[in-house]
């Protein structure tokens, strides 16, 4: 028992000394191309593109734009380092587990994985182009309207912290969705009884597309119209595989 004790200990301290090392690598490595990925971040919004001919940050302190790298490069190894560390328990877990145990972790951690992935393309392709464009659009009609003139000129840090909450907001709502999805879809194996929570799916996908969109019928529609999409495809891909394994 106390030799097993002492295998297991080791290997969890080897696994964490691999963590940390690929953690010091990814940091590395981000600090190195930090410029390219602030133009990554940058490029994706094209709200922000339009404001200017060629994007430009204001700083107010001296320090203040290597804080803000230090920031983005910390956000970004810590991103990568927690799909390996899934990777890792996986890997400790799966030793220890039944055949059809490590089969169903093993999914689970894909389920993450494409959350993770899905939340990442909304952030980047709809929510940080329309918040800007929603927030901004209270600047322009002013302006039209000659009654008050606003000037914007982004701070980087503002900006990666606008960044990095909305991050964070879409992927816990993108993975309480797929979570809810995943222990209502498991409660039977049978279609009628998954098609019975369609009304709860509904109402949660209207729900997730009003916390992570702005507050813009357009764009909660789109969200919306896209998550039902997506369950309805389910449903018939599992009634299909269902029909083939009753035949």
């Amino acid at each position: 028992m106390t030799h097993s004790y002492q295998k297991y200990s080791k290997e969890i301290k080897n696994r964490l000394s691999l963590l940390f090392f690929a953690w010091m690598c990814c940091f590395n490595t981000c600090y190195y191309y930090k410029e390219t990925i602030l133009f990554v971040l940058i490029n994706a919004n094209n709200s922000f593109l339009k404001l200017n001919n060629k994007p430009y940050f204001i700083i107010t302190n001296v320090t203040e734009l290597f804080y803000a790298y230090f920031e983005l490069v910390l956000f970004v190894s810590n991103q990568v380092t927690i799909i390996i560390l899934m990777h890792q328990i996986f890997m400790f877990l799966s030793l220890g587990l039944y055949q059809f145990e490590a089969f169903k972790l093993k999914q689970l951690l894909k389920f993450f994985v494409v959350s993770w992935t899905l939340s990442s393309v909304l952030l980047f392709k709809f929510i940080i182009p329309f918040s800007w464009k929603f927030f901004l659009s209270f600047k322009e009609d002013l302006t039209t309207t000659n009654a008050i003139s606003f000037f914007f000129e982004a701070k980087l840090n503002e900006y990666l912290q606008h960044f990095i909450s909305l991050y964070y907001v879409c992927l816990t709502c993108c993975l309480l969705l797929a979570i809810l999805i995943l222990i209502l879809t498991s409660f039977s194996e049978k279609l009628k009884k998954v098609k019975t929570f369609r009304r709860l799916f509904y109402l949660m996908f209207v729900i997730f597309s009003t916390v992570v969109t702005p507050p813009d019928i357009i764009s909660q529609v789109l969200v919306c119209s896209f998550l039902i999409l997506m369950y309805e495809s389910l449903i018939f891909l599992k009634e299909i595989r269902f029909n083939m394994a009753a035949s």
